[in-house]
């Protein structure tokens, strides 16, 4: 790998009382959870919603998005898997190992009519870790409706959303929810290394649309970015996930790798508890760094 992509993330600010001549990299901030109260006036930690993106195609965002949500799921957290890619994917083809639903996320979110929701329960595909899963056409969402009012609904009727956005990043449809501190981003790219150069790009794009005057690079949204290396091939090769903690520790959340799995390798219908051990383990750990 060359190093001129990642000359950008070297270029970290000075800290307070650090000589002119050293460069130190600082801690980038998380951003925090915000609390919801209930009819009494308490407040109650919830867990994030998740909004999984591919740094390019190929990625794995929806066996990614799979993995997360099914470990909340067999944690007990009620939790959905949403398709938010601009006209469909196969999210519920891939993981709905219980029952598939025909009712697609445009026919629940007008389904009593008057832009009001049909009960979600009764809507959703499932999975056999627990989960619920929406799956969306390639009609648009009607009105003025956005994957933000999708994930205000699904939170309201009491669920964890878990939103697979596919690629590009810069998708239309998926701008409600980047702009959104309370979504949690992961950005996924394949364990390859032209994946990993084109890394730069995407950060300083999310820096120029969501970052503020006030915040340097690696801060606000960057600061709050996992990066997730998925190994699609059957070899143990961390070099890609070394350089990118090499470069960009301290300027993201977290960088996480996801091993090769011969059932997700498979490209067909992703059951959680055939998962290997050590691919669960991957996405525990993941989960665990996101969503509490």
């Amino acid at each position: 790998m060359g190093e001129d992509w990642s000359r950008w993330l070297d270029e970290a600010p000075e800290e307070r009382g650090e000589s002119s001549g050293r460069q130190v990299r600082s801690k980038a901030p998380v951003v925090r959870l915000r609390r919801r109260r209930d009819d009494e006036g308490d407040t109650e930690t919830t867990r994030r919603p998740i909004l999984v993106v591919g740094g390019c195609g190929g990625a794995g965002t929806t066996t990614t998005a799979l993995g997360l949500a099914g470990e909340l799921g067999v944690s007990g957290n009620p939790t959905i898997a949403v398709d938010a890619t601009a006209a469909g994917s196969d999210l519920a083809l891939r993981g709905a190992d219980e029952h598939l639903h025909p009712i697609s996320l445009q026919s629940w979110l007008y389904g009593r009519g008057d832009d009001e929701p049909a009960p979600l329960k009764e809507c959703l595909s499932l999975a056999t870790s627990g989960i619920g899963l929406l799956w969306r056409d390639a009609a648009p969402l009607r009105r003025r409706a956005t994957y933000l009012t999708v994930a205000r609904a699904v939170r309201e009727a009491g669920y964890t959303g878990v939103y697979d956005g596919g690629s590009p990043i810069a998708g239309r449809q998926l701008l409600p929810l980047l702009d959104d501190a309370d979504v949690a981003l992961v950005l996924a790219i394949p364990a390859r290394t032209d994946a990993a150069n084109r890394l730069r790009v995407t950060l300083e794009w999310l820096d120029d649309q969501f970052g503020s005057t006030a915040e340097g690079h690696g801060d606000g949204i960057v600061g709050d970015t996992t990066i997730v290396v998925s190994h699609q091939l059957p070899d143990a090769d961390s070099r890609v996930a070394d350089h990118l903690r090499e470069h960009l520790s301290g300027w993201v959340r977290d960088i996480r790798e996801i091993p090769y799995d011969p059932h997700l390798a498979r490209g067909e219908l992703v059951r959680h508890a055939s998962l290997a051990e050590s691919t669960r383990r991957a996405y525990a750990k993941l989960l665990a760094g996101v969503a509490s």
